[in-house]
């Protein structure tokens, strides 16, 4: 199959940066097995090294220029779009591809513009995510700034998605918010996976730490930190009192530091790398509002060995993940805390959960797995819809 690819940022491994993890490894995977044509943006920041990453392993490598995929006063596609637009058309024109993948959904816009079946990674509904910060809004301010991003993605969704033949995105709850404008049918959910030899299984938990990683510039994620701190950890603490929190993720310093000063709660920041951090821990905490890029939170601490207490909602995308077996599934504070407990104080539920988890990553969760997904759909979009003729 010859598949054209699309991407908002430069692939390449390794990185921690999910816009990019999701491409590269998808090149990494089926470039063998594909020909595979890449238009990246051409952007100050990447290295040589990283460029040249991608460009080794795909049959045809271009960089278009970019300064800005949206307009920022009336949210029309910007000057990236059409450059990229270009850059493809001509790519289409001369290299005939069977389907092409559009990773990121400021892409949209090309999907009517190109002749060809397009799949779209969208990864998330920022519909579901602008809905998730105005729930979370502390200041009227704050409302409003999410009302205003909720507006402009249902727009966006509504007016640019539909062309696509397919949109990926890693949960059912994404899937059904992006289904309030796009038809079911062509919602796929596929989550994230690991690399399970970056994220090997070894278990080294330093006495009772609980874990909890995340972005906390994302309001969603900064309200789960602060539920664990000042709710959920001074339950546990009643009965072990040498318990404590580890927040690792980088946000606004008023909110970290504030974090830092509920008793038995430490704030490591930002992490160029989680692995340390989720190894180190007893057991890993992943609230259902944690909302965006909780399905990696999840599997990233079940394939090192780390048992996982998360919300029922955390699981959306993870449908091969049985609670009681691979994890526990807890949603008030009552129910986490004693779920943390029991994984703190039962060293049998913490050894079984843990190696149950290690063999579902291996089965179901690993980036090859992922891989072979995206290039059975790709494979569908093409049998499925026929070519279109645009005009350049």
């Amino acid at each position: 199959m010859r598949v054209l690819m699309l991407t908002q940022t430069t692939p390449y491994l390794p990185t921690h940066d999910r816009a990019r993890m999701v491409p590269a490894y998808l090149l990494a995977h089926l470039a063998e097995r594909h020909s595979i044509a890449l238009i990246a943006p051409d952007r100050r920041g990447d290295t040589p090294a990283q460029q040249a990453w991608a460009a080794s392993l795909v049959a045809l490598a271009r960089r278009a220029p970019v300064n800005r995929w949206r307009q920022s006063v009336t949210g029309a596609p910007g000057d990236g779009v059409a450059a990229f637009r270009k850059a493809a058309l001509e790519t289409v024109a001369a290299w005939a591809p069977d389907v092409v993948h559009l990773e990121g959904a400021l892409l949209a816009p090309l999907a009517g513009a190109l002749p060809v079946p397009v799949v779209l990674g969208c990864r998330e509904s920022a519909v579901r995510r602008a809905r998730e910060a105005r729930r979370l809004a502390r200041a009227p301010g704050e409302w409003m700034r999410a009302q205003f991003e909720e507006r402009g993605a249902m727009e966006w969704e509504a007016r640019w998605l539909r062309a696509a033949r397919a949109c990926v995105v890693g949960s059912e709850d994404d899937r059904q918010v992006l289904a309030e404008r796009v038809p079911l049918e062509r919602v796929e959910v596929i989550p994230g996976g690991v690399d399970e030899t970056r994220y090997d299984f070894r278990r080294a938990p330093e006495g009772k730490r609980i874990v909890f990683a995340g972005n906390l510039a994302w309001p969603t994620h900064l309200e789960a930190a602060r539920r664990l701190a000042t709710r959920v950890v001074p339950l546990v603490r009643r009965t072990l009192p040498q318990a404590e929190l580890l927040v690792i993720g980088g946000g606004p310093l008023t909110a970290l530091r504030s974090l830092a000063q509920a008793p038995g709660v430490r704030v490591a920041g930002i992490s160029s790398d989680l692995r340390p951090g989720l190894r180190s821990a007893a057991v890993a905490l992943v609230p259902s509002e944690t909302g965006p890029g909780v399905d990696a939170a999840v599997l990233e601490a079940m394939a090192l060995g780390t048992p996982v207490v998360a919300g029922a909602r955390s699981l959306s995308g993870l449908a091969h993940v049985l609670p009681g077996h691979h994890l526990l599934v807890a949603d008030s504070d009552a129910e986490i805390a004693e779920a943390a407990l029991l994984v703190l104080r039962e060293p049998v539920v913490s050894e079984t959960l843990a190696t149950n988890a290690r063999q579902l990553i291996e089965r179901h969760y690993t980036w090859a797995a992922v891989a072979r997904a995206y290039a059975s759909l790709w494979a569908r979009a093409a049998d499925a819809a026929p070519a279109r003729t645009v005009a350049a």
